[in-house]
This record gives structure tokens, sequence and C-alpha cells, in this order.
């Protein structure tokens, strides 16, 4: 996301991929509809990302920041949980708001 690389983030999908945003009811399913919505949203609607990796519960996660340009400050948006079968990932579930971040010890801003 933070490069705006759809052909960089398909190549690390399963087929079968599944992208889920609790509390939001949405989910797509499939790599062409999660990469559908990842072009359509975060790579393009949204004007800056930074990340910091971390792990929720033995899985490998990402601390998403958005800001509105590169060189403002980015703000907490979600920890993003990827489930791995094999190399690739099969489920990205986007835990959205900054209440999530304390928790893992990071901040809620970006400078």
């Amino acid at each position: 996301l933070e490069r705006g690389d759809a052909d960089a983030l398909v190549a690390l999908l399963t087929e079968d991929v599944t992208w889920s945003m609790p509390p939001l009811p949405h989910r797509y399913h499939g790599i062409a509809a999660v990469t559908d919505f990842a072009v359509q949203v975060p790579m393009t609607r949204c004007p800056s990302w930074r990340h910091r990796p971390t792990s929720a519960n033995g899985q490998p996660a990402v601390a998403f920041y958005l800001g509105a340009d590169a060189s403002s400050p980015h703000d907490a948006w979600s920890i993003t949980v990827l489930t791995l079968h094999g190399r690739y990932i099969a489920e990205i579930t986007s835990f959205l708001g900054a209440d999530h971040f304390r928790p893992f010890g990071l901040p809620t801003s970006l400078p």
C-alpha cells in the first residue's frame, strides 16, 4: 500500500484470499475482488501510507498509518493481521481504529 504497487500485492496473495475490516460488514473474497478493492480504495483514495511491522497472536501483522501527504503526520489507521498459507497471504483482517495501537506498544501517530 505504501508504494501503491498492485502487482507486488497480487504476487503475495492466494487465489481465494479474503479481506475483512471489522467492525465494517464489507468482506472481499478472491484475488480479483481483493485487488479491485485495494486499487480502488487504499491505493487510490488514501493519499499517503506508512507502516510498521508487528505481530498478533503469533501471526504477522502490519500497523498502518494514514497521512494527508508524504510530509505530513500519519495517524493510526489499522492493525492488519495476515493469515498465511505457505508463503502467500490467504486472509487479510484489518482492525480499524487507533485504539488497537496501544496494546501493541505502537504510537498512534508518526511525525
